[in-house]
C-alpha cells in the first residue's frame, strides 16, 4: 500500500508518500509559511467577492475588515497547513528520501527544520548555479537556504549525517527501483538552463496498476524531453501533480492529452491570467486545488483498489 499527501501549503509544494511495504517515506519539496502570501490571498478575495450577493456587499462594504474577516464573511475558511505538524500528527518520525525538486524557496522554506525535527536520511538535490534574491528572503528561509546550499555544493557523499546524491532520468537504484519509481526529469541537457524550473525532478510512481506522475515546476522543454523519450510510460495517468502550480507555463497540451489524468492536483488556487486549470479540465474531469480542497491523500493497495480523502469539500 502507498499513501500519496498533497498538502496544503499555500503558494509552494510539499508532497509527502508513505511507501508502507517497504516503510520508507519521501517528502518532495516543502513550504513553511505562517499565512497565505499576498498575491495569493488577492486572487482570492477577487474570486471570493465576486460570489457575494449583492445586498451582502453593500452590508459589509461600510465596514473595516481584513482581507482575512472578507473571505470568512464570503465563507472561505480553509488555513494553511504546517506541513512538519502534519507528518508527526501521521506519525512521521522519519524521512527517507527528501526529492528537492529545484531551486526557488516555496520548494524549499522549512526544510532545515525538517531535517532537526524529523531527520533526512538521503536529499536529491541537482547541482545548479542559482542564487535567490536575498532581500526577500525572510530570516528563516534564509537558513533554509544556507542548508540546502551546503549539501548541494558539497563533493562528499555523506555529510552531517545526510547522504546526498543526484539521480538523472534513467537512472536507477535498489531503493526507488523497490519503490517502483522512475525519474522522467531532468537529464544533462536539461540541468545546463539557467531557467531553476527545468531543473526540475518530474517522477513516475506506478502501484497497483495505477500511475503517478508529479510534475514538479516543469516547462514545455522538461515535457518535450519527456515524451520524447518517455511517451509509453506516461499513457493514462491516475494522478497527475500539475507542474508550477497550475500555471500556463507548466502545461504543455500534448503531455496532458497523452496523460489523459483521471486527477489533477494543482498545489495553489485559480489565477486569473496564468491558471490553466480550465486547460487541464478539456482532458481531466477532476482538477483539484489545495487551496479549495485543502490537504488531498490517496491510498492506493496492491490490488488496484483505491480511494481518497480531501480536508474540505470544495
Amino acid at each position: 500500500m502507498i499513501r500519496i499527501h498533497f498538502i496544503n501549503v499555500g503558494h509552494g509544494d510539499c508532497i509527502v508518500i508513505e511507501f508502507i511495504n517497504s516503510s520508507r517515506v519521501a517528502v518532495i519539496d516543502i513550504n513553511m509559511t505562517d499565512e497565505m502570501d499576498e498575491t495569493s490571498k488577492s486572487e482570492l478575495l477577487t474570486d471570493a467577492f465576486a460570489k457575494i450577493p449583492p445586498i451582502n456587499k453593500v452590508y459589509f462594504e461600510s465596514e473595516i475588515l481584513s482581507a482575512d474577516e472578507i473571505l470568512i464573511k464570503a465563507g472561505y475558511d480553509i488555513k494553511l497547513q504546517n506541513p512538519i505538524t502534519y507528518m508527526e500528527d501521521k506519525r512521521i518520525n522519519s524521512v527517507f528520501r527528501f526529492i528537492s525538486t529545484h531551486p526557488h524557496m516555496d520548494h524549499l522554506s522549512g526544510i532545515k527544520q525538517l531535517n532537526n525535527d524529523i531527520g533526512i536520511w538521503v536529499l536529491w538535490i541537482s547541482k545548479n548555479k542559482h542564487t535567490p534574491d536575498f532581500s526577500k528572503l525572510t530570516d528563516s528561509q534564509k537558513e533554509d537556504w544556507r542548508f540546502y546550499k551546503k549539501y548541494r555544493d558539497t563533493n562528499e557523499y555523506l555529510l552531517d549525517g545526510v547522504y546526498t546524491i543526484r539521480p538523472q532520468a534513467g537512472d536507477s537504484n535498489k531503493f526507488w527501483d523497490e519503490d517502483n519509481i522512475t525519474i522522467l526529469a531532468p537529464n544533462t541537457e536539461l540541468l545546463k538552463s539557467s531557467n531553476p524550473n527545468l531543473l526540475s525532478y518530474v517522477l513516475l510512481i506506478e502501484y497497483g496498476g495505477k500511475k503517478i506522475v508529479l510534475g514538479g515546476d516543469g516547462e514545455k522543454e522538461t515535457w518535450e524531453y519527456i515524451m520524447d523519450n518517455y511517451s509509453d510510460l506516461i499513457k493514462n495517468v491516475s494522478i497527475l501533480k500539475a507542474s508550477h502550480h497550475g500555471r500556463d507555463n507548466g502545461y504543455y497540451q500534448p503531455a496532458v492529452k497523452h496523460m489523459n489524468p483521471m486527477y489533477t492536483i494543482v498545489s495553489v488556487g485559480k489565477k486569473p491570467s496564468t491558471d490553466a486549470s480550465n486547460k487541464y479540465r478539456q482532458y481531466c474531469d477532476n482538477v483539484w486545488s489545495t487551496r479549495w480542497k485543502g490537504n488531498i491523500m490517496f491510498q492506493i493497495e496492491s490490488n488496484g483498489k483505491w480511494s481518497y480523502s480531501t480536508q474540505y469539500d470544495r
